[in-house]
């Protein structure tokens, strides 16, 4: 409400970006879903995602029977992972996005809160530009989940886990591909009618883009983030220099 009436006093703003990191980007999609975001829809421009779980957790205690004994032992059953995320239900014990982000806040994984989020019809096709940040030596939010893409994306095939999973991923890149397939045919932009850059209800065009961050190891000691896995995780926040790299790489996106 608060955001509509800003909305109605000040005017929209021209554009609306959004960069989130871990939960943060569950929270951004999420927020695209509320009737307050609705006169901002038009305008969003970027979303950059740092370590986002768009697909969850994969090692939460209900998906890990789903998993080959390969993954399971590397990940369901990692000590660092348990340990890190024993650590941050310590922290939070009432916190309801733990039980969202491993699929146990619901009797079936089509109940969860992430599943039907990935099939809402408000999502990253709102945008101009998106960028999906991720590391593989992050043990907290794995690159798959992080990339929306599964190549390597190790579980047991045709496990109740690995359908929701990559309905999950095409629920939620079917609409940016749906819109680019419908702009090579014609059906938007100029030739329908449409604004070359943008048109009501949403830009014309997703750029997607997929980054990777490898982080130099400094120093021989191995300090408690780097135990539990988290160490990759938290230096997203503590390192700028990736961020520059980004600036420059993608300055289009960010002008």
């Amino acid at each position: 409400a608060a955001a509509a009436t800003t909305a109605a006093r000040f005017g929209a703003p021209p554009r609306v970006s959004f960069a989130a990191h871990s939960v943060g980007v569950l929270i951004v999609r999420a927020a695209l879903t509320h009737p307050a975001m609705e006169p901002y829809l038009s305008r969003l421009h970027l979303f950059l995602s740092i370590s986002g779980p768009h697909l969850g957790y994969v090692g939460g205690d209900r998906v890990g029977a789903d998993m080959d004994k390969k993954s399971r032992r590397f990940i369901g059953k990692s000590a660092a992972f348990r340990l890190g995320l024993c650590c941050t239900r310590a922290i939070n014990p009432k916190a309801k996005c733990l039980s969202e982000i491993t699929f146990r806040d619901a009797g079936k994984i089509e109940d969860c809160y992430l599943y039907r989020l990935a099939h809402h019809k408000n999502g990253l096709a709102l945008f101009r530009h998106v960028v999906l940040v991720s590391s593989p030596q992050d043990k907290y939010v794995q690159r798959h989940s992080a990339r929306l893409q599964l190549e390597g994306f190790r579980i047991k095939e045709g496990s109740t886990r690995a359908r929701a999973t990559m309905e999950m991923a095409r629920a939620i890149l079917a609409p940016v591909l749906e819109k680019a397939t419908r702009w090579e045919r014609g059906e938007t932009g100029p030739a329908a009618g449409g604004d070359d850059e943008e048109r009501e209800g949403g830009p014309r065009l997703t750029s997607l883009s997929r980054v990777d961050v490898h982080f130099a190891k400094v120093g021989g000691g191995v300090d408690f983030n780097q135990l539990i896995g988290r160490k990759a995780h938290i230096d997203f926040l503590e390192t700028d220099e990736y961020v520059r790299f980004l600036i420059w790489k993608l300055r289009r996106a960010f002008l």
